[in-house]
């Protein structure tokens, strides 16, 4: 079934590769075959700056289904790991998988049902609204099977460190090529999909204090992807989260000071021999750190839609329809009389088209729409050595004042609809950035929940992501977790401050798999942990006090 429809929604040679490959990958490694899926394909397609090494396996998510070939295999996945179970012994429910399963469940019920009552049929419904959630409780599913899957849990570990090595790679190749995301911002950043940036951090402080870390030439190539993965992203949610993360690792793992301290000192001094050792990195790193601090004018706050970022091809409308009730943005709020671009946030294809055109992903005006003046000509591209661009903590400062502005802005429309919601099929907001988007898109997955389906849906993605944390954080106090357990802790943790900054959980499929598989790896460690504690601790029979009284 997975080969066929790959075969189908990707009709080209790389379809015919996936379609031979993944369904078998998936059936002999169930968990790590999905893992390595979403660690390597990428959640953008092309835009006509995107070279084929940022954009790899994009099809996967973005095909010409409409339903994202990753979430066949990832039920062909869950069906292959359930027969190495089957049939289920000492299933607990009400243990944290089972809370974790629930609350997911409930998710896409609410999601579901919230469509059909809004006029929605079942399979848009499902598609549209619950998909992201399904592929949360698939997610968990493997990750809770861990236990049982002897062969991806001993080669989970050396497989995703390749896969990001050859990310890094595949990631210095692009960068000689010119095949970089924003030529505005950097010569050096190259990666998209946010997702990515996560997982290196989860990989890289997931081995900080870990019992199994060796000085051989393994472990360190993983202690240096993992960083500069997270340094040529150029995605500044996650550089902040991981700040925030690595504080939290430190202090939790604390006894283990000693290793941690060398470790960090090793990655640190690599990753500062890089920047200063490539020309002009250095102060891009400086500008574009600089700008998600600060905050642009009004004129600065982008109104093409260029804020879904990571969102599904639905939310990307064409500038034929009406954007907002409000009616479609001037053409001066997308051009600046000195140069061909505006200051708009570098995290979608629609603000990198070239100057000559339109992006090839958007559809031409139609002759009601005011067209967008073209520049006569394109901005000359710097050289590498030349210092970083002078406006590139402007376009940041925009970035951060459309993500802050958003938060204002769902607030006073959750408040204006506070228990219906306007429903999962209500046209953009007034006021919110992404005014392209074809239905209601807040940088908040909270407010975002809240606004489509209700207080209930808010509520249970809180919930979700408050158990998963806590148990989490015991698992890295947990001295006896190997790596797999602390970087799924350490995902568990940045997941969350990510979410605030954009609702990747219900736009995205690459986020909510991954949640779920470190959700459901961190709560089988928990059952596997209090399992080994109950059996340690003696009975009342058996214990010495009660022996000795008797």
């Amino acid at each position: 079934m997975s080969a066929a429809y790959i075969l189908w929604t990707v009709p080209s040679a790389i379809g015919v590769f996936f379609a031979a490959t993944l369904p078998l990958l998936v059936l002999r490694l169930p968990l790590v075959g999905v893992v390595l899926v979403v660690v390597l394909a990428q959640e953008i397609a092309p835009n006509g700056r995107f070279g084929m090494l940022t954009t790899f396996g994009n099809q996967l998510f973005l095909g010409s289904g409409k339903i994202p070939a990753v979430l066949p295999l990832a039920l062909t996945a869950v069906l292959a790991a359930a027969a190495q179970w089957w049939p289920p012994k000492n299933v607990r429910l009400r243990s944290t998988g089972g809370a974790l399963l629930g609350l997911a469940v409930a998710l896409v019920v609410l999601a579901a049902l919230s469509g059909l009552m809004h006029g929605q049929s079942v399979f848009s419904a499902v598609n549209q609204n619950a998909r992201p959630f399904v592929l949360l409780v698939l997610g968990l599913v493997l990750g809770l099977s861990l236990r049982v899957l002897r062969d991806d849990l001993r080669r989970f570990a050396v497989l995703v460190g390749a896969a990001l090595t050859a990310l890094l790679m595949a990631a210095a190749v692009a960068i000689g090529l010119g095949e970089i995301a924003d030529d505005r911002l950097s010569d050096y950043f190259v990666y998209y999909d946010s997702a990515l940036p996560a997982i290196a951090v989860a990989a890289f402080l997931g081995t900080l204090g870990d019992r199994g870390w060796r000085w051989d030439w393994r472990h360190m190539v993983v202690a240096v992807a993992g960083p500069l993965l997270i340094l040529f992203s150029f995605r500044r949610s996650v550089w902040l989260a991981a700040v925030a993360v690595g504080v939290v690792v430190l202090v939790l793992t604390w006894a283990r000071w000693k290793p941690m301290l060398q470790q960090l000192t090793f990655a640190g001094l690599v990753v500062a021999v890089v920047v200063l050792a490539a020309p002009g990195l250095a102060a891009d790193v400086g500008l574009r750190s600089v700008g998600s601090f600060g905050t642009g004018s009004a004129e600065d706050r982008p109104t093409d839609g260029a804020w879904v970022a990571g969102s599904t091809p639905s939310s990307r409308a064409t500038p034929s329809g009406p954007a907002t009730p409000s009616g479609p943005a001037t053409p001066s709020s997308r051009a600046t009389p000195s140069g061909p671009a505006t200051p708009s946030s570098p995290a979608t294809p629609s603000s990198r088209a070239t100057p000559s055109g339109p992006s090839p992903t958007r559809s031409s005006p139609s002759p009601a729409q005011p067209v967008t003046p073209k520049p006569s000509t394109a901005a000359p591209r710097p050289s590498p050595t030349l210092p970083a661009k002078p406006d590139s903590a402007v376009l940041q400062a925009a970035s951060t004042n459309g993500h802050i502005s958003d938060l204002q802005v769902g607030w006073d429309h959750v408040r204006a609809n506070l228990w219906t919601g306007v429903g999962p099929q209500s046209p953009q907001l007034p006021g919110l950035t992404a005014i392209a988007s074809t239905r209601v898109y807040v940088h908040n997955e909270l407010l975002q929940e809240w606004l489509r389906y209700g207080p209930l849906a808010p509520v249970l993605v809180f919930v979700f992501l408050s158990i998963a944390g806590l148990v989490a954080m015991g698992r890295l106090r947990d001295p006896s977790s190997d790596v797999v357990v602390r970087g799924a802790a350490v995902f568990c943790l940045i997941a969350p401050l990510c979410f605030m900054t954009a609702p990747f959980l219900s736009e995205t499929s690459r986020w909510p798999v991954l949640m779920g598989i470190a959700a459901g790896i961190v709560g089988q460690a928990a059952g596997k942990a209090r399992g080994e504690d109950a059996r340690s601790t003696p009975s009342r029979e058996q214990s010495p006090a009660t022996d000795g009284a008797s």
